[in-house]
C-alpha cells in the first residue's frame, strides 16, 4: 500500500514554495500531474521490483476528483504504470447530479428529522444555505477548494417568495437546526447526533479534541519516532495534518465546484474515458452519508451512460458478520465500529450493487457512515467514510 498525502501542502507533503516559507497553490490538474510524476518515480527508481504488480487507486470524498483525474493522467502519460482499476467512496462526482443530495435540509427530511410541511416551507420559500461544508467548499482559512455544488443550488429550482432573514424563515431555520443537531453536527463539538454515523454514538472528532480518534491519530503522527519511520523529518510542516495558512486550492471541474462555468467537464466525462481502459472501476457510497448522499452519486454514475450488464441490475450484496472480542471492543474508540458485536451474525445485508458495461460498478454500503466535519479533514480532502 502506498499512501499519498495529496495535494501538496497537506500532512507532511510540501512543495518548493514551502521551503521558502510560502504555501502550495494547487489545482485539480496540477494535483493529478504531481501525483502521476510521484508514481512514475516510485515505480521506476524507488521500487522497480513492483512495477509489474497490478496497481489500483482508491480514495474518498474529494478524492472522487483526485482518483479519476490521476487515473487518466496515468493512462495518457505513464503507460509504464500497470494500472488495473480504481475505487472511490462518497465521492465528489458531478455538480448537477449531486446538487440536492448534498443539502442537509434535504437529507434531514429524507431521514425523518424534518416534517413535510416544514421542509416544504424552507425548501421553497427560504434561501438559507443548508449545504454540507464539502458542498459549500468550506476548506478553511481563505483558501476554498471549491464552492458548493449545493451552494449553487440555493434556489436553483425554487420560486423564492421571501428573504432568508424574514421572521418566518428565521424561526423555521432555528427549528430545523434544533431538530438535526445543528444540521447534523457538521462542525459542532456539542453534537448529539454523530457527524460520522447517523446511527452510532455521538462523539467529538476534531484533531484538537483530546479523547477523540482524530486527536490520537494526530498525536501519533507527530511523534518523532513516527516521523523518522516515515522519513519525513526534512518536511517544513511542523504539525499534522495541516495544511498551513498559505495553502490554496482551486477546482478545475464541475464536481463540488459551484464556480464551474456551464459546460465544464465533471467526473462523468472522466469515467466515460477511463472505465473502458481499466479492469474495474468501482464507485461506492455509504447509504447514510449526509455530506455526499448516495442518491446523487448513483444518478451521476447512471449518467455516464453505459448500459447495465446482463444480470447486473440493482441487487443486494452480503457480508459475513463475524464476532469481535471484548478486548478488541474495549480498545477501540466509540466511532471505530458501532455495529461490531460479541456474537456471530452470519450473512448480513451489506448494500446494493449495479454493474454497467466497461467494468463500471456502483455500490452502496448499508449503514455506511456519514461525514467527518473537522476543518483539517476538509483541507486534507477528507469528507466521509463508508467502511
Amino acid at each position: 500500500m502506498l499512501i499519498l498525502e495529496s495535494p501538496s501542502g497537506v500532512g507532511y507533503s510540501y512543495c518548493a514554495a514551502s521551503l521558502r516559507g510560502g504555501g502550495c497553490n494547487n489545482t485539480d490538474k496540477s494535483t493529478a500531474r504531481a501525483a502521476r510524476a510521484a508514481l512514475q518515480t516510485f515505480f521506476s527508481s524507488k521500487f522497480p521490483e513492483l512495477r509489474n504488480n497490478a496497481f489500483f487507486i482508491t480514495g474518498e470524498s474529494y478524492a472522487g476528483v483526485y482518483v479519476p483525474t490521476l487515473a487518466r493522467e496515468i493512462l495518457d502519460n505513464a503507460p509504464e504504470i500497470n494500472i488495473h482499476g480504481l475505487a472511490v467512496g462518497d465521492p465528489c462526482t458531478d455538480n448537477a447530479a449531486q446538487r440536492d443530495s448534498m443539502d442537509m435540509l434535504w437529507y434531514g427530511h429524507k431521514n425523518g428529522f424534518v416534517p413535510e410541511d416544514e421542509f416544504n416551507f424552507l425548501w421553497n420559500n427560504c434561501s438559507a444555505r443548508h449545504a454540507s461544508p464539502l458542498a459549500q467548499g468550506a476548506w478553511g482559512e481563505g483558501s476554498p477548494v471549491a464552492v458548493a455544488a449545493a451552494a449553487a443550488a440555493r434556489g436553483h429550482h425554487r420560486g423564492m417568495s421571501m428573504a432568508s432573514d424574514s421572521s418566518e424563515c428565521v424561526v423555521a431555520q432555528r427549528k430545523y437546526l434544533a431538530q438535526t443537531s445543528r444540521g447534523f453536527s457538521q462542525d459542532w463539538t456539542n453534537a448529539w447526533i454523530n457527524d460520522l454515523t447517523l446511527f452510532g454514538p455521538a462523539a467529538v472528532v476534531p484533531f484538537t479534541a483530546p479523547g477523540s480518534l482524530n486527536y490520537a491519530t494526530a498525536q501519533f503522527m507527530m511523534l518523532p519516532a513516527t516521523k523518522a519511520a516515515l522519513h519525513v523529518e526534512a518536511s517544513p510542516a511542523k504539525s499534522w495534518p495541516g495544511p498551513g495558512p498559505k495553502w490554496a486550492y482551486s477546482s478545475d471541474y464541475a464536481a463540488c465546484n459551484g464556480n464551474a462555468p456551464p459546460g465544464t467537464p465533471s467526473m462523468i466525462d472522466f469515467y466515460r474515458n477511463i472505465a473502458p481502459k481499466l479492469v474495474t472501476t468501482i464507485v461506492f457510497n455509504g447509504d447514510t452519508d449526509p455530506c455526499v448522499s448516495y442518491e446523487g452519486t448513483r444518478t451521476a454514475i447512471k449518467e455516464v451512460g453505459f448500459p447495465e450488464t446482463a444480470g447486473g441490475a440493482y441487487r443486494p450484496w452480503f457480508f459475513n458478520n463475524s464476532a469481535a472480542t471484548l478486548e478488541f471492543l474495549q480498545a477501540k474508540p466509540l466511532l471505530f465500529g458501532p455495529d461490531l458485536s460479541l456474537q456471530e451474525g452470519g450473512a448480513q445485508f451489506a448494500g446494493h450493487v449495479v454493474s454497467y458495461q466497461h467494468n463500471l460498478s456502483f455500490v452502496t454500503v448499508h449503514g455506511g457512515c456519514g461525514t467527518v466535519r473537522a476543518r483539517h479533514h476538509l483541507q486534507a480532502g477528507w469528507c466521509g467514510c463508508s467502511a
